[in-house]
């Protein structure tokens, strides 16, 4: 009797494992459909930005070619004015020459009047010849005056039209200005969106991601759902603790992080970055259960340490050790290199407890 409840009990304590480790599985994997859903919900208020973006571009487009259209009216209202302006000045030099002219003759017959006035002619003659330039002087006289009035009249004409060019040129400039910081805001927005765009494609590219890694945890959960009947693990490594896979600087820790945009993104690793082709050293004894290219992952090595622990090496350029490879504590494995998913040169490093990721730093050394 003793003996059956026994063995109910460790039936028990193995299907409690399971369970916690399923449980686990279901955490991440509703993590990584909030990350999703998140990230969808960036996607389209990106894109109701872009569309602002867009119906800004496209009315500061249609102000700066109307802007461009009364700029062009604007010269040729210019130009008018200017050569009306040039003709008023030439007019008025013309009407001055001619003034110049009337009192040059009309000083050279008072010249004459008064030199008649000397002579030894009759009485008769001299009254006549006086009377004939008086009156020519008088007509001279009569017709200075009307050109000086035409000449003023010419003058105010000029005024009035070089205070409209003036304006012209004022508006003209000001219209350019327009065009200027129309170009500029144009250039600015241009750049939004191209920024726009290229953040809707980082941000699908991570959609499709997120979709595939939750896709491979659905069907490790079902694995476990079917495998959850095993026996219970040591967890015991051949030293208290495992060796570090490569030294180098950590570039990514453990955990969830947020990044730009408000995406939050969740390490099951760490990163070290080291130089392409650096050695990468089984953390403790086992067998390489997988050595091949694997989506994200690029070159990919898992040991099983038998004792309930994987050990996950990613990003290798080059993979020495084969699947069903005996390993002992340090021995190479693999060459780190920047496939997959990698930005840098770089390893990543994962620990699993009976599959969940734990924190790698809490067993290195």
């Amino acid at each position: 009797m003793h003996k059956i409840l026994l063995i109910i009990s460790i039936m028990l304590l193995v299907i409690q494992i399971g369970a916690d480790e399923l449980s686990d599985r279901e955490k991440e994997l509703r993590k990584l459909k909030a990350e999703l859903e998140s990230a969808e919900k960036r996607v389209k208020e990106t894109e109701a930005q872009k569309k602002k973006t867009q119906a800004d571009l496209n009315r500061n487009a249609n102000l700066k070619n109307q802007a461009d259209a009364k700029a062009r009216n604007l010269q040729k209202t210019e130009r008018v004015v200017q050569d009306s302006l040039q003709a008023a000045t030439m007019r008025i030099q013309l009407v001055e020459s001619n003034l110049e002219d009337l009192k040059t003759y009309m000083s050279n017959q008072m010249k004459v009047f008064i030199r008649r006035g000397k002579t030894v002619e009759t009485d008769r003659i001299r009254q006549k010849q006086r009377h004939i330039l008086s009156r020519l002087i008088y007509n001279t006289k009569r017709n200075i005056d009307i050109i000086e009035g035409f000449k003023s009249a010419l003058a105010q004409d000029r005024e009035m039209k070089n205070r409209e060019f003036v304006k012209v040129r004022t508006q003209l400039s000001t219209e350019h200005n327009r065009i200027k910081q129309y170009d500029r805001k144009i250039q600015t927005l241009s750049k939004e969106d191209q920024k726009l765009s290229q953040q809707q494609r980082d941000l699908q590219a991570r959609i499709n991601k997120l979709k595939a890694d939750a896709a491979a945890l659905e069907n490790l959960i079902n694995q476990l759902t079917v495998g959850k009947g095993k026996q219970p693990s040591s967890y015991q490594f051949t030293t208290k603790k495992i060796g570090w896979p490569v030294r180098g600087k950590i570039i990514r820790n453990y955990g969830q992080e947020t990044r730009e945009g408000g995406t939050s993104v969740i390490s099951n690793g760490i990163d070290i970055a080291v130089p392409e082709g650096t050695n990468v050293q089984a953390v403790d004894d086992g067998e390489v259960v997988f050595a091949d290219r694997y989506g994200g992952q690029g070159r990919l090595i898992i040991i099983d340490h038998k004792n309930g622990f994987f050990s996950v090496y990613a990003y290798n350029s080059e993979l020495v050790a084969g699947k069903g490879t005996k390993v002992k504590k340090g021995q190479v494995i693999a060459k780190s290199g920047m496939t997959g998913s990698a930005s840098q040169p770089s390893l990543h490093f994962e620990l699993r407890k009976d599959g969940a990721a734990v924190n790698p730093l809490a067993y290195l050394e």
